[in-house]
């Protein structure tokens, strides 16, 4: 029963919070002036299609709490409205880049998982050796590099010099690789999969490596290590999973913030994901696709950290639900 309702108020919390950052979001579209006055001095050769559209999504007709009603309405039937400057759904555009974005992202942040664990373990266990301090010193350059310079890098060596992985797109121009558009998109992922298994694996190896330290020095290993049990259950069976726990908060960060991080990467290697697409919606003042992928991103964030709330509680059964 105390989980039933400590997840209810997390869910209240979460809708509380959503609701907060539309009223935010709305409220600052709306303080730059009229969309369809903005958007004519910007653009007039705006057809009076568009701007019949834009003026009945949004209600430009009645007040600012009619308008901000008839947006969540829609918002709530999935209705995100039609691109401006594409004069697509912006809908169907939301899932078509998202899933390029979720292509490289997802990929990223399971390997680099599993990379840092196995890291973090062999640096823990040998502190302070030279094993311990390569690790550290890796993860600290890879912490620190600014990820448009490695993803500039990478295209030098491995495009440029070496001419054995692509530099752009996710896909080919002209042939695919082999024949084959399932290795050729595998053969475009490289170089962005490895810019952000780089990153990502620098990050929660240093989480998961000074946690994991804290936890071998506890009495509770001890204990488990002088009743007899192997090295290895010891370490990967009980330490590591209560060592787990600041790890866990920053990967629902990194899952949350999968469509909201992508800019940089997709820029670098001119990848077709949502985050290129959010800066160009940016730089074109499309307001329906500006605010569409801004909700798409704020929920996903917010499930993202109700998720590993509730996971707090199946890994560590001593945290208290308050």
């Amino acid at each position: 029963m105390g989980t039933a309702r400590y997840i209810a108020r997390r869910l209240i919390f979460s809708l509380c919070l959503i609701i907060g950052v539309s009223i935010i979001l709305f409220t600052m579209i709306n303080a730059i002036g009229n969309p369809i006055e903005v958007l004519l001095a910007e653009r007039p050769g705006i057809t009076e299609e568009m701007i019949q559209a834009v003026t009945e999504y949004y209600g430009l007709h009645g007040s600012v709490t009619d308008r901000y009603f008839t947006w969540i309405w829609a918002l709530l039937r999935l209705d995100f409205g039609t691109s401006i400057i594409y004069n697509l759904p912006v809908s169907e555009m939301l899932v078509t880049y998202g899933l390029e974005t979720l292509k490289i992202q997802v990929p990223a942040i399971l390997i680099a998982l599993c990379v840092s664990v196995l890291i973090s373990v062999l640096a823990a266990t040998r502190q302070y050796s030279r094993v311990d301090f390569g690790v550290i010193a890796g993860a600290m350059v890879g912490h620190s590099l600014p990820g448009f310079l490695l993803g500039i890098i990478l295209i030098l060596v491995f495009s440029y010099t070496l001419g054995i992985l692509p530099s752009y797109g996710a896909y080919s121009t002209r042939n695919p690789l082999w024949g084959s558009d399932m290795a050729d998109a595998l053969w475009h992922m490289v170089l962005p999969v490895g810019m952000l298994v780089f990153f990502n694996c620098a990050t929660l190896t240093l989480l998961l490596r000074s946690s994991l330290v804290d936890v071998l020095r506890q009495d509770f290993i001890t204990a488990a290590r002088a009743s007899g049990l192997p090295e290895r259950r010891v370490v990967f069976g009980h330490a590591l999973r209560n060592a787990f726990i600041p790890v866990l908060t920053y990967l629902g960060i990194l899952f949350g913030l999968m469509l909201g991080t992508a800019p940089v990467t997709e820029t670098v290697f001119t990848w077709p994901g949502l985050g290129a697409l959010y800066i160009m919606a940016i730089q074109q003042l499309d307001y329906p696709l500006i605010m569409g992928a801004t909700m798409v991103i704020t929920v996903m964030l917010v499930t993202a950290t109700l998720l590993t709330d509730i996971a707090y509680v199946a890994i560590d059964p001593r945290i208290r639900l308050g």
